[in-house]
């Protein structure tokens, strides 16, 4: 009866070895997910005003549904999903960080800034929670709406004292329902967000004298 059963055996072992052959040819095979990624606004609101501070950005804080390098996508208030060819270059809320950065970092309002990660002794902090960043379908047929909502505070720093708080929310329709015409309309509903965040900082009176 073993003898019998060592040919089935041997088919087996053959047929594992040729799956995982295919499956390491199709790995290395195909083409890899394009990467894409957001910039900041060269144009600065408040133009030509500098304060004597250091500024840092902190990480925003987003759910996991968004805290991703997935590009997320809605269909409905209540569902959220990802599109399949592209991703980004990061998490969404390190590329909302570096935008935030670059933005105030083009005003050249501040004597310096940078994220929470560099050793800066900061005046002022942004906190922000990511409450949106994801291409919004209205109706099956409509090409999407991409949506971004920032929830900032301005704290100061070190009485850790909240200073203002708003929501900023900007969206910008895409060109096409294809991802790169998508990924353009969420770096204009970036750039959007950024400016509005850096005009409401730099009009904060509460800028013109900080002390530690």
């Amino acid at each position: 009866m073993t003898k019998k059963l060592r040919p089935l055996r041997q088919l087996v072992f053959v047929m594992l070895a040729i799956s995982l052959i295919a499956g390491c040819s199709k790995m290395f095979t195909e083409a890899p997910r394009p990467l894409f990624r957001l910039t900041a606004p060269s144009d600065c609101p408040g133009a030509g005003r500098h304060f004597p501070a250091q500024l840092t950005i902190a990480t925003p804080y987003a759910p996991a549904a968004i805290d991703t390098a997935r590009i997320a996508m809605s269909r409905s208030p209540t569902s959220l999903d990802y599109l399949a060819d592209g991703d980004w270059t990061d998490r969404a809320p390190s590329l909302v960080q570096t935008a935030l950065v670059e933005g105030f970092e083009n005003c050249r309002a501040f004597t310096a800034v940078g994220p929470d990660s560099l050793d800066l002794r900061p005046d002022f902090v942004i906190e922000a929670d990511l409450r949106h960043f994801e291409a919004v379908y209205d109706s099956p047929t409509a090409t999407p709406v991409a949506w971004v909502q920032i929830a900032i505070k301005l704290v100061k720093v070190p009485q850790h004292t909240i200073l203002a708080e708003t929501l900023i929310s900007a969206r910008q329709p895409a060109s096409a329902n294809a991802t790169p015409q998508i990924v353009l309309a969420f770096d204009a509903a970036m750039a959007d967000a950024v400016k509005q965040v850096v005009g409401w900082v730099l009009a904060n009176p509460a800028l013109s004298a900080p002390h530690r």
